[in-house]
């Protein structure tokens, strides 16, 4: 399926519909997000737990929160968008019937408003609650498919523009993007996310970059520093999860290698560090080779190139 045809389905209905993962994986639903904020959505609503590091079991309130940029996030009992503006949930068919976090409301919504609104589910058969067949059987639904087929329409764009995304173990494309821009920046292909976990650190330029050092500010004091204990640690692998195709043991090593560099290093994702870093000129030198009128893809680029750290 082509991009074009991805976005005409995504607007020619009051609900798209798209399923993801395939199978009982029970991680990996945010993996999503950036493609859906490249076809141009940019509000989202999801299990605020699933932003926060913590274990599945805690189930308080409260807590701090974190997302890779770009990302409007909603609470759904408390949506402060009008139905006119385009939003995307994502959701699972246990959060849906074993939870109070229904989203048969914003269905509801956004069947009778100027706005679409975009469901991910895990199950191509999902069905909100009070409903008497799969959403993709309604009148109202245009069923997009597997996101497979969506991030593949995206990926053919991407090389269709002369830039190939390189990593061969995600199909989170914000993870791509930056995998791009360090192969752009310093001439070095990466293939895996564990590698441009590794060098992320030296690549302040990066927007991934700006989350982990909102991770590891450190609580009481200016700076980084390591996650207090192994809970916590845990908590950001499953954190990691929910966004890169891992499983948990993988995801757990990675966030304790994560860790353990905050720890060995205080200046490691240290945004006042960052700031002074060098590498941010050779970005922008690097920058000056875009053309951001010429797509979507080099305008992106070109912006988080040239921007400077918050």
């Amino acid at each position: 399926m082509k991009l074009a045809a991805v976005k005409r389905r995504l607007e020619a209905n009051e609900v798209a519909f798209i399923h993801d993962p395939e199978g009982s994986v029970h991680f990996w639903k945010l993996r999503s997000l950036p493609a859906l904020q490249h076809l141009g959505v940019g509000d989202f609503t999801y299990p605020t737990s699933w932003r926060q590091l913590k274990q599945t079991w805690e189930y308080e309130k409260g807590g701090r929160q974190y997302e890779f940029p770009g990302c409007d996030y909603h609470v759904v009992g408390n949506m402060d968008l009008t139905a006119d503006d385009n939003l995307a949930v994502v959701t699972t068919s246990y959060y849906e019937h074993q939870t109070k976090y229904s989203i048969k409301q914003l269905v509801d919504r956004y069947t009778v408003s100027e706005g679409t609104l975009v469901v991910v589910a895990d199950d191509r058969t999902f069905q909100p609650v009070g409903g008497t067949r799969p959403l993709y059987q309604e009148q109202f639904v245009d069923r997009v498919g597997s996101y497979e087929r969506v991030y593949e329409a995206i990926e053919e764009s991407y090389a269709d523009a002369g830039w190939q995304l390189p990593l061969r173990d995600t199909k989170n494309l914000f993870a791509q993007d930056n995998a791009v821009l360090y192969k752009f920046v310093e001439g070095t292909r990466l293939t895996t996310v564990e590698e441009l976990l590794d060098v992320l650190p030296d690549a302040p330029y990066l927007p991934m970059y700006g989350t982990f050092c909102e991770i590891f500010a450190a609580a009481d004091a200016q700076g980084s520093g390591p996650l207090e204990n192994d809970d916590k640690i845990e908590a950001l692998g499953g954190w990691l999860r929910r966004r890169i195709e891992w499983d948990r043991q993988e995801s757990i090593q990675i966030a304790r290698e994560l860790n353990r560099a905050v720890a060995d290093d205080v200046e490691t994702f240290d945004l006042s560090y960052a700031a002074r870093s060098p590498k941010h000129r050779k970005a922008k030198e690097a920058a000056r080779e875009l053309t951001p009128e010429e797509n979507d893809i080099e305008s992106k680029y070109h912006d988080w190139l040239t921007n400077d750290l918050p």
